[in-house]
């Protein structure tokens, strides 16, 4: 029964990272439209009532275990998504994702920080395997590195810490108030930001002002929200019946979802040395996993 739910786990898990990475690559066609913080205004506003539609239809009780646990991690994880959300404007959705999906590996690096747990050979080797094979994904230009080169890695390092405040902070909540929680914050963000950047507007998907929605505008929000809604729904409920060590591997599926999509919509190919990252990628998170796995064990045994 348990490697049949497993099995069911890896199917969700890989169907969320398929949806993710498609609906993301068309974040660069919503910067064309209107800026960052307008988009988040608007996301939030059509995922919010979709989340409390999920949860009334589960009849579970949506109201916070720990509210400021849940406050520290949604403005980690929002931060984060942010940040990841920012690059999209400039970057691949590969590209980008490739500093997101080094959250695991964050998550190993403030464990040791700030538990004092050790890594061990596997872990330590995941950890190097894991930062090659991002900036070979990444791969920045060493001679003209930017605040852009970094961003997806800064947005790895808060959506790790959010990963970690979960396991701490927020074990007991309900995967649906955690989304709740991650929208609200990142729509309140918006509504500032929006309004900073409206009166002290830029030219860039970051700093673009108010700009009078369109319908191409709408409807893309619109396929952004219920495609996460979808996404994140799928992966919680992989988490719930899986092993997250295993669920945890498939999700980094999402970066091959993510070139593929990104030449499928836009013939947008991704070179070999990128490819070679992804492969590397992949083995840092299998350590990761057969890591947290030895951790788990050795914890129950005590």
């Amino acid at each position: 029964m348990h490697k049949a739910q497993n099995f069911i786990a890896v199917g969700l898990a890989l169907t969320a990272s398929a949806i993710l990475s498609f609906i993301d690559n068309f974040v660069a066609s919503v910067a064309e439209e209107a800026g960052l913080w307008q988009f988040q205004v608007f996301r939030t506003l059509f995922a919010l009532p979709l989340l409390l539609l999920a949860g009334r239809v589960a009849g579970k009780s949506l109201r916070p275990i720990n509210l400021r646990g849940l406050i520290g991690r949604s403005l980690a994880v929002s931060l984060g998504l942010l940040i990841y959300f920012a690059s999209l404007g400039a970057l691949p959705v590969a590209q980008a994702g490739a500093g997101l999906f080094s959250a695991p590996l964050w998550v190993a690096l403030l464990t040791v920080l700030l538990f004092r747990q050790p890594l061990g050979p596997t872990g330590i080797s995941a950890v190097v395997l894991g930062f090659a094979g991002a900036l070979m994904l990444l791969q920045p230009d060493i001679n003209d590195l930017s605040a852009l080169s970094l961003m997806p890695l800064v947005a790895g390092l808060f959506y790790g810490l959010g990963m970690l405040l979960t396991r701490h902070w927020c074990a007991d909540e309900h995967p649906i108030t955690l989304a709740i929680g991650i929208f609200l914050t990142i729509g309140f963000a918006g509504v500032v930001m929006l309004g900073i950047v409206t009166l002290w507007p830029g030219e860039t998907f970051l700093s673009s002002p108010w700009a009078t929605p369109t319908g191409r505008f709408l409807w893309l929000t619109l396929f952004q929200a219920v495609g996460a809604v979808i996404a994140v729904t799928l992966i919680a409920q992989a988490y719930r019946i899986g092993t997250p060590a295993v669920v945890a591997v498939f999700e980094y599926s999402f970066l091959i979802f993510a070139c593929l999509w990104a030449f499928l919509l836009w013939g947008i190919a991704t070179n070999f040395v990128a490819w070679i990252g992804i492969v590397v990628i992949l083995i840092s998170g299998l350590l990761m996993a057969l890591t947290q796995k030895r951790m788990q064990d050795a914890t129950a045994a005590i």
